[in-house]
């Protein structure tokens, strides 16, 4: 049985996770500088990419594009293009490549801050 604490700690938890859901909404928010290796282990994880898109992982959508790209500083030249948001567009089911980063952190803090059911 859960304790009046935690119950409260999973309701401030929960008002939290619902207030930056509020902020990621707005047009004006936007992810940068986010490391290369984060996204593809913590955000683009095989699961997002299969739910969300034609392709298998974030190594696999990068390989299957016409874009080269070996480092962290060609990414952030591509994935800043018009063309990148094209390829987005045409291989997910976002508007953008920042909606897909934004529904992919969503998709993170939902798992890191709901507890899993025994």
């Amino acid at each position: 049985m859960k304790s009046e604490a935690d119950e409260l700690k999973l309701r401030k938890r929960m008002d939290d996770l619902h207030k930056n859901i509020d902020i990621m909404k707005g047009d004006k928010f936007r992810l940068t500088n986010i490391n290369l290796d984060y996204i593809k282990k913590e955000l683009l994880t095989p699961i997002f990419m299969e739910k969300h898109t034609k392709l298998s992982s974030f190594d696999m959508m990068i390989k299957s594009s016409e874009f080269k790209i070996e480092n962290e500083l060609e990414f952030k030249d591509v994935s800043n293009s018009s063309e990148w948001n094209e390829y987005i567009i045409k291989n997910t089911e976002f508007k953008n490549w920042n909606e897909m980063l934004r529904m992919a952190v969503l998709e993170r803090a939902t798992r890191k801050l709901i507890p899993k059911k025994l």
